[in-house]
């Protein structure tokens, strides 16, 4: 599991995926590269996120130790789709150094579908839910464009939105 958290309420979603079963096994840093807003006079710029991941049972990394400071710019205002969208290379540099080909990778708060995005880039299976049905409608948008292999997608009212990699 990854889970992007800020500074101020690291601790609480620490709690919270600890008590939920999991194992933390790892904090991780995602420098922004350009800094955000806050309090300009008080308050350092604030250029980074945390990423907790933490897994249940056994988990190895395939592909050798991934480092814990990930640097890639945040989604420009002009370019930014939903307000919590992460860059699709940072979501897909995740999704490859913590799965394989032909698994599942669930995003409980799915947005505009950027993860969906770089599991169809990636060959990975993805469900999705998002309560906003404008972003559920813009995910679907971004989804159909051709990328590598055809996508079956799920067009419920109730949010939910299922690929699958067709072969």
């Amino acid at each position: 599991m990854v889970c992007f958290c800020r500074w101020d309420v690291q601790d609480a979603f620490l709690k919270a995926i600890e008590w939920a079963g999991f194992e933390v096994k790892s904090q991780i840093v995602w420098d922004r590269v350009i800094h955000g807003l806050g309090d300009l006079k008080g308050q350092f710029a604030p250029q980074h996120d945390i990423i907790w991941f933490a897994v249940k049972g056994d988990f190895e990394f395939s592909n050798g130790r991934p480092k814990s400071i990930l640097r890639y710019n945040r989604v420009s205002a002009e370019k930014l789709i939903h307000p919590n969208e992460k860059p699709i290379e940072l979501i897909r540099y995740l999704v490859r150094v913590l799965t394989s080909e032909q698994q599942i990778v669930l995003d409980c708060f799915m947005g505009s579908g950027t993860t969906a995005l770089a599991c169809k880039h990636l060959n990975r299976n993805f469900v999705g839910f998002e309560i906003n049905p404008d972003y559920v409608k813009i995910a679907e948008e971004r989804l159909k464009q051709k990328v590598l292999h055809p996508l079956a997608v799920n067009n419920k009212e109730d949010g939910l939105l299922n690929t699958e990699v067709n072969h």
